[in-house]
């Protein structure tokens, strides 16, 4: 059960990392992609080391700014915010259930 308390704990910070990405891409798509290039210094290996944190929401601000304006890309964004704190927080509380199960 340690293992799978663990498991359920990373996803949780991954997670609650990508809320917060979230919401620097919701304030500005400039500053989201200038976040995402300095973290990342366009080298492939730290894009693959960064995509648990930052990839998912990079993904999707990404795609929304490319195909909706700007005014529907923030609305769609500020809605997988709440989606993805949602599941940070369902990720903690069976973070936290697994590990009082030990």
């Amino acid at each position: 059960m340690g293992v799978i308390a663990t498991i359920f704990g990373i996803l949780g910070t991954f997670l609650l990392f990508n809320f917060l990405f979230a919401l620097l891409y919701t304030l500005s798509k400039k500053a989201g992609n200038g976040f995402y290039r300095w973290i990342t210094h366009d080298l492939e290996f730290l894009m693959i080391l960064s995509a648990p944190l930052f990839g998912l929401t990079q993904l999707v601000a990404s795609s929304l700014y490319e195909r909706f304006n700007w005014f529907v890309a923030r609305v769609l964004l500020f809605l997988y915010a709440i989606l993805v704190f949602v599941l940070a927080i369902v990720c903690f509380i069976a973070f936290g259930h697994f590990a009082d199960m030990q």
